[in-house]
């Protein structure tokens, strides 16, 4: 599947995100204003709220509002189109909106009527900006006209709230600065920006000012004000006008964009860009009113699907999903799930290496579309990011969702949560309070296996090492070989029996301590991990590393795997005995190399597989069914939550269970691996929405026993998990290891066919192919007819091992 296909393969009408600029993205969680043309519903510039950005309003020539109705909508993760049509004028509207590369959001319009004479009219873009927003906290910092090129554009600043204002300096508390830059594809007749007092802020023609000024001037009378009062508090309504003329039965065009930026100069370069880019790759003008503000005595001859303005979009969004493994094969949902995960991945990554004012110089993802947190790098979801884009052919975004936090790592040695979305200056917090637990182990060792870079470990090496050593002198001081867990909000698992255990009162957010399973899981794993480093490095430490690895090995099978309810349960430090809640972290030490073994494996059958516990329809649920307080519907103490781990089935946990089960049946007992097949497809069959394989999602939890999503959260296409990783390892089989070494070990799925090409290894390229019998159909594989029945690898183009069904076996790539 090519990039253009894959595209289209993924195309629905439910959605309406945009994603694939550079720290900007258009995803509303809770749309209002979709059915209105133009983008009045907020995007995002890094996690602040950026709207209204613009509407569009076709008046006729009586001066009467053509309202348009919207008919039909679609949309693919390149773009979206809105299909409207007006009766009265015989209209019909084709827009189609694009988040372009260079954080330009575009709205493409083709107007057309079949009317046997000439038509003219006005077309007012226009928005109403609030002066103050968040309590004060986002401030309109000026606006401006400027006629010689048709654009409106606005600054706003995003002030910290405990700083007082100083009249003297008004710099001082200000976080963040952004600016929109918005204007057409052609010149504008007028202009103007004018105050009002407060009012509804609707995309609503008849509340502007432009309504009246229209009617009286037949123009918006390029007005300005002089300065805006900072103590005005009410609305400013930016517009630009323009006239379209329709010839008889013919249609017209004209695109109107936005840019959003770190300041007002760039936003006016990047929509230079995108307009001069879209009158390059017009044949001639559209009609004499579209006079371009730069003509071209020979423009560039381009092919039709070119010339579109979002067409930079679409080559983007291509060339990425060019830069991923292919996968097909013949169960709908895994093909399905597999692309729409990378989709996920890209909607969500940032790249704000450019804004030295920053403190992201790394490309990475942020963890999911909704304001307020989830718009920045948060190290939970980092190793997650790790796992799975360590799969594309550039390792740049996998190895920066961790350098950014090695640059903003702490004098202790720990990581910060998060890395917030403000300027880097020692007057104002560099990182928020938070903590979270990673993985970070298992993160670098799988990408080296993928993409070896002895650059990159150098780099980490050493912050890794402080960061262990952190977790020893902080986490571990009575040296246990456990680690701490000192609130419910720093595991990312909040509200959970296991809290209430050391701590009656933790839900209400405070500290606790208690020797958590995840926790140590993921330093053990660091643990290994450093010590091969050391000895990759040649670093003196191995031995250490390993030593405390062994210590942390045996503390985990002698403190916290219980014999008797055969378990792996958290620890009370204060008291040194297991608690007795059973939460899905229980399944994790089978994730790690050696913490686990076979005289554990009946935890799956006991509780895992046990319908009274973990074996829901939907399964898993972070907490199991027997305690207390299981809720379904993620209900704590009566209310329910947000974010609730006390039964919701997370992707997060999800993720590592179907990881610890498939490890265990690979590498333990073989009997288990139905059971690690039938994981993975109830996992991601519950990911699309009434089971319709045209309609994947990708919320934080859905509940176990019904499958439904939490619509009311509005957190979708949130990268809080690893799917493709589980498809690539456990699907198709490819397993990595150290030294040029890959396992091939596919799960026995029952596909009649699959595919894995493009995969780039250790520098070689793979392709793996699966067919079942030769009564599966050349045309169902939609490739050439030369791979044989049965399983075959092929490393750069050379078949290299073949065999006549599933079976573990090994390659060398060196």
């Amino acid at each position: 599947m090519n990039g253009s296909q894959a595209l289209g393969y993924l195309a629905r009408k439910d959605k309406w995100f945009l994603g694939g600029g550079k720290k900007v993205i258009w995803a509303p969680e809770f749309p209002l204003w979709l059915e209105q043309p133009g983008f009045w519903d907020h995007a995002c510039y890094l996690d602040y709220r950026v709207g209204p950005l613009f509407t569009v309003t076709l008046v006729d020539e009586r001066g009467r509002e053509v309202s348009l109705s919207q008919v039909e909508r679609y949309w693919q993760p390149d773009h979206s189109s809105q299909l409207y049509r007006e009766r009265a004028h015989g209209l019909t509207v084709q827009e189609r909106r694009a988040l372009l590369p260079l954080d330009v959001l575009a709205s493409s319009f083709e107007i057309s009527h079949q009317l046997d004479q000439e038509k003219t009219y006005d077309l007012i873009l226009w928005t109403a900006q609030e002066r103050f927003e968040s309590q004060g906290i986002f401030e309109l910092d000026g606006g401006k006209a400027r006629p010689q090129d048709s654009t409106v554009l606005w600054r706003r600043r995003v002030r910290d709230s405990r700083v007082p204002r100083n009249p003297q300096n008004d710099d001082e508390g200000v976080l963040m600065r952004f600016a929109v830059a918005v204007g057409a594809n052609r010149t504008a007749a007028s202009f103007s920006i004018k105050t009002s007092d407060r009012q509804p802020n609707y995309p609503r023609w008849t509340y502007s000012p432009f309504y009246e000024k229209l009617a009286e001037h037949g123009g918006l009378g390029n007005e300005t004000p002089g300065h805006l009062d900072p103590d005005f508090g009410g609305l400013t309504y930016f517009g630009l006008h323009y006239k379209v003329t329709l010839p008889p039965n013919g249609r017209a065009a004209i695109t109107f964009f936005a840019a959003i930026a770190g300041s007002e100069e760039e936003a006016l370069v990047n929509l230079r860009v995108a307009r001069r880019r879209e009158d390059l790759s017009h044949r001639q003008p559209l009609t004499a009113n579209f006079a371009a503000e730069e003509p071209d005595p020979s423009p560039v001859e381009m092919p039709d699907r070119d010339r579109r303005p979002t067409y930079p979009a679409k080559r983007h969004w291509r060339e990425y999903f060019e830069g991923v493994p292919d996968f097909t094969c013949s169960d709908p949902y895994l093909q399905k799930y597999y692309w729409y995960r990378w989709y996920g991945l890209r909607l969500n990554t940032i790249r704000a290496g450019d804004d030295e004012r920053l403190s992201l110089p790394y490309p990475c993802v942020f963890e999911g579309i909704n304001l307020g947190w989830f718009r920045q790098p948060i190290t939970y979801s980092a190793q997650c990011h790790m796992l799975e884009t360590k799969w594309l052919h550039d390792p740049a975004l996998a190895q920066g969702s961790l350098l950014n936090f090695v640059v903003n790592q702490l004098e202790d040695g720990s990581f910060p949560g998060v890395v917030k979305n403000i300027y880097r200056d020692k007057n104002h917090p560099q990182v928020g309070v938070a903590f979270y637990h990673a993985n970070w182990g298992l993160a670098v060792r799988e990408l080296h296996r993928v993409h070896p870079d002895r650059v990159f470990l150098e780099r980490v090496y050493k912050p890794l090492s402080d960061y262990l050593r952190y977790f020893n002198r902080v986490r571990d001081s009575d040296e246990t070989g456990l680690y701490d867990v000192i609130n419910m909000w720093e595991t990312g698992q909040e509200f959970m029996s296991r809290y209430q255990q050391v701590d009656p009162e933790a839900d209400k957010g405070g500290n606790l301590r208690l020797k958590g399973v995840d926790a140590t899981v993921y330093i053990y794993e660091l643990q290994q991990t450093l010590a091969w480093m050391a000895g990759e490095l040649g670093r003196p430490e191995a031995g250490q590393w390993q030593e405390l690895a062994s210590r942390t090995r045996r503390a985990v099978r002698q403190r916290m795997w219980n014999p008797e309810t055969e378990f792996f349960h958290d620890v009370n430090p204060a008291t040194g005995e297991r608690i007795s809640a059973k939460a899905a972290v229980g399944f994790y030490p089978f994730m790690a190399e050696g913490l686990a073994g076979p005289e554990h494996l009946n935890i799956f059958r006991k509780h895992l597989f046990n319908e009274a516990e973990f074996w829901t329809p939907y399964p898993v649920p972070t907490t199991s069914k027997d305690d207390s307080t299981y809720s379904a519907g993620g209900e704590w103490q009566g209310q329910r939550l947000v974010c609730p781990w006390n039964g919701r089935s997370w992707l997060m946990t999800n993720s590592h269970v179907a990881e610890s089960l498939a490890r265990a049946a690979l590498n333990f007992d073989s009997s288990l691996q139905p059971k690690a097949v039938e994981l993975i497809n109830r996992f991601i069959k519950m990911l699309f929405l009434d089971g319709n394989v045209d309609t994947p999602s990708s919320y934080e939890y859905y509940n176990p026993l019904t499958g439904q999503a939490p619509f009311f959260r509005g957190t979708e296409d949130y990268m809080h998990s690893w799917i493709a990783d589980l498809i690539i390892k456990y699907v198709a089989g490819v397993q990595p290891g150290d030294g040029g070494r890959v396992w091939i070990r596919p799960l026995p799925f029952d596909l009649d066919y699959f595919t894995l090409d493009r995969l780039k290894v250790a520098g070689h390229w793979l392709k793996i192919t699966w067919r079942k019998s030769d009564k599966v159909a050349w045309e169902a594989l939609n490739q050439p007819n030369r791979n044989p029945v049965g399983l075959t690898v092929w490393v750069d183009g050379e078949l290299v091992a073949a065999r006549s069904r599933l079976e573990p076996f090994e390659i060398s790539l060196v």
